[in-house]
């Protein structure tokens, strides 16, 4: 039987995750400054800083590559406790990364490659992708884009732009979403998804409800990706003509602190200089374990902060709902054709529920 010193167990909890995945062939893909996500589990996020690791999908998390052999690496195996941690311990050691070494990755500013952008400014392929993939509406589509916050590259990719809030000139980094499915190369997503090297910590996609006039949103949502905050928007526009009002909605990508405190202080700041306050505040993140935890522990700190949970009869994220919303909607119409009533007569239950408490109003 295997047995290994106190030492050896020391240097095995301590050294690099990033490093030990390469060495033992986990594919990872950097999608931000401090930030590594698994290819074929992307709810794995990695953060090289803290020599950490959290598997949403599994409510995993963990520190050093002998915690991240044990709990991911290994979790697929048959074999029990012991013999998990004896296999990990082999394998990080003799991976020749078991030095204690933390993995550094070098930080540069962003700088925004304006030539990636189709040469025409055209989005066709995203417009295809956003409102026949995702069910977002042409209008909000073509808001986004006037307003210069959504782009496509010359691969045909989505680039969701991240505007500084107070000085919309500058591109803070970007989230980039592919439109082409190729499950062989981005595993069960399907689709590119990442954020672009360099990144401005603390930041994300934004945009603010149109009218603003260059005056500041009083009420934020905060959202886990651009898509979800768009959608949220969208389906806004049951209750509210035109969409949700004075509202500023952000993407953490992902459930992200720093991005969540950045934006709440930048925005009071901002009311503070116009005279007025903000006035309320809202998570739509997913309605899963991880989703609600953060809310927990938000609204721990601070009570008054809204969730703004996603129905679970129509799926996980407001993209989920909106696709969801979109179908009864085809139902309605087609009811009006057929002897059937059944659909109608969801639509108007579920159009009920989506404008109500969900905070799509104020």
């Amino acid at each position: 039987m295997l047995t290994f010193t106190k030492k050896q167990i020391k240097a095995a909890n301590s050294a690099s995750i990033v490093e030990y995945a390469r060495s033992a062939g986990i594919d990872l893909r950097q999608t931000g400054s401090d930030e590594f996500k698994g290819v074929e589990h992307d709810s794995l996020v990695i953060t090289p800083s803290k020599n950490s690791f959290y598997w949403n999908s599994r409510q995993v998390h963990g520190k050093g590559a002998l915690s991240f052999s044990t709990l991911y690496e290994l979790s697929g195996s048959n074999l029990n406790e012991k013999e998990k941690f004896l296999k990990a311990m082999d394998k990080v050691l003799t991976s020749g990364v078991g030095d204690g070494k933390v993995y550094q990755i070098k930080k540069e500013p962003f700088k925004f490659d304006k030539n990636q952008i189709d040469s025409e400014n055209k989005i066709n392929r995203v417009w295809g992708y956003l409102h026949n993939q995702r069910g977002i509406s042409s209008q909000t589509i073509d808001q986004l884009h006037r307003d210069k916050v959504l782009a496509q590259d010359k691969l045909g990719n989505a680039l969701f732009l991240w505007l500084d809030p107070q000085d919309r000139r500058q591109v803070k980094g970007v989230s980039k979403q592919g439109t082409k499915i190729n499950h062989q190369k981005y595993g069960r997503r399907g689709t590119l998804k990442m954020i672009e090297k360099n990144s401005t910590k603390g930041y994300g996609f934004s945009f603010d409800s149109p009218g603003m006039n260059g005056k500041t949103p009083e009420n934020i949502r905060f959202f886990e990706s651009p898509i979800d905050a768009i959608s949220f928007f969208d389906l806004s526009k049951v209750k509210v003509k035109g969409g949700m009002k004075n509202t500023r909605f952000v993407s953490m990508d992902g459930l992200k602190k720093e991005v969540f405190d950045s934006y709440i202080t930048q925005t009071a700041a901002q009311l503070q200089k116009e005279g007025r306050i903000l006035k309320s505040v809202g998570l739509g993140v997913d309605n899963d374990e991880a989703g609600k935890r953060f809310v927990k522990d938000i609204q721990s700190k601070f009570p008054k902060v809204k969730y703004c949970k996603p129905s679970e009869k129509l799926g996980k994220d407001w993209n989920d709902t909106l696709k969801a919303f979109r179908k009864m909607q085809q139902g309605k119409q087609k009811s009006k054709h057929t002897t059937r009533t059944l659909p109608g007569q969801e639509f108007e239950k579920r159009s009920a529920y989506l404008r109500r408490d969900q905070g799509l109003e104020r």
